[in-house]
């Protein structure tokens, strides 16, 4: 059976949702009808019903975008558009019918699964993010606040299957998950810390979904939480100025809230909070006003945050489209008048500098400014 089959009734309810065409991201960006949320909702409903085939145009429509998790945090009732999205692609790879640049990037996450650690520690620093940027200096300062908190821990820098599994490579990404696990186990850790938003969503929500279950007894707590838990009230002001706090859309399907009915009326910016609730939210922001920093906020902030255009495998996949993304949502801190992005998330933070392109902005990861 197809993976769209069971969500025929809520696509062909999202068909008709007032808000499923003005916040597909690529489609603000290109202007092009066909890169609407409401226009993929009608294709995978369509195919869903066997109405249409697969063709590589229509492949590549569900694979020009993020995973469009704004658009269920944008629409009053929250259809899971995201698990729409990945029920497309699972049935698009299992068809052998994946562009050529996907399966390119998912045969290169190969070289990034790493052998199992060593236990030094029941505490485990799993770098998921870190691991696609290929870059182990970008270590350095997630290590180093740790030690600044006084946690103890071993690191371990290694693939955790999230770009297979964004891709619908769901048969990669299940033996990622299980080398992950069982590596975890192995080591008898107790205690995992995710390095950002992208891995602790793949480890409480993915490794499920695929059937891999974390042993009983192990957390999974975010980097940026137990920083905050630890190191708030302990730290001096630095004098950080205007600060947007971007936060990377996996973070929104780890929250504890979605964004109220009020976040999403036009105008609204009462209350922060209204845009989403949870520790993913709430610990960089505790961290950024002990630092002293002013923290500026918009419409998209929390969970209706725009792209890094780093999300989803986008940045590998389609870099143009990644581009313009980050070009974008680089000018909304200006236009808020920040002088700094501040980000939990290292994929988010290495690209977004990527991207800077001579604009008078400081882009910096979280932990970068503990040390």
């Amino acid at each position: 059976m197809s993976h769209l089959q069971p969500f025929t009734q809520e696509l062909y309810e999202l068909r008709f949702s007032p808000q499923a065409k003005p916040v597909g991201e690529v489609s603000n960006l290109t202007q092009l009808e066909s890169h609407t949320t409401r226009a993929r909702i009608i294709m995978m409903w369509r195919a869903a019903h066997n109405m249409i085939s697969w063709d590589p145009r229509s492949v590549e429509l569900i694979y020009q975008s993020t995973l469009d998790s704004i658009s269920e945090a944008f629409e009053i009732q929250h259809y899971a558009v995201s698990q729409y999205m990945l029920a497309a692609r699972a049935d698009i790879w299992e068809a052998g019918l994946a562009p050529e640049v996907v399966k390119k990037v998912v045969a290169g996450t190969e070289p990034l699964v790493t052998a199992a650690p060593e236990k030094h520690s029941d505490t485990l620093l799993l770098a998921g993010e870190v691991a696609q940027l290929e870059d182990d200096s970008a270590l350095e300062p997630l290590e180093a606040a740790l030690r600044l908190a006084g946690v103890a821990a071993t690191t371990w820098n290694t693939s955790t299957g999230v770009l297979a599994y964004v891709l619908g490579a769901w048969d990669v990404a299940r033996k990622r998950a299980e080398h992950v696990v069982g590596g975890l186990k192995a080591a008898g850790i107790t205690t995992v810390i995710a390095d950002g938003p992208e891995t602790a969503w793949i480890l409480t929500k993915a490794y499920p979904a695929l059937g891999v279950e974390l042993p009983a007894g192990m957390s999974v707590k975010l980097l940026s939480a137990v920083l905050a838990d630890k190191l708030t009230g302990t730290l001096d002001d630095i004098g950080l100025g205007p600060v947007m706090v971007h936060d990377s859309r996996p973070a929104c399907l780890i929250a504890d809230a979605w964004p109220s009915n009020l976040a999403v009326m036009p105008g609204y910016l009462a209350n922060e909070a209204e845009f989403g609730k949870g520790k993913v939210f709430e610990a960089p922001r505790r961290l950024v006003d002990a630092l002293g920093g002013k923290r500026l906020f918009g419409t998209y902030t929390r969970a209706l945050a725009k792209t890094s255009g780093a999300d989803d495998g986008l940045w590998q996949t389609y870099p143009k489209l990644a581009q313009g993304l980050a070009a974008q949502r680089l000018d909304y801190a200006l236009h808020l008048g920040a002088k700094t992005i501040v980000t939990d998330s290292p994929l988010a933070a290495a690209y977004l500098k990527s991207q800077l392109a001579g604009r008078k902005l400081k882009i910096r990861l979280l932990a970068e400014l503990l040390g």
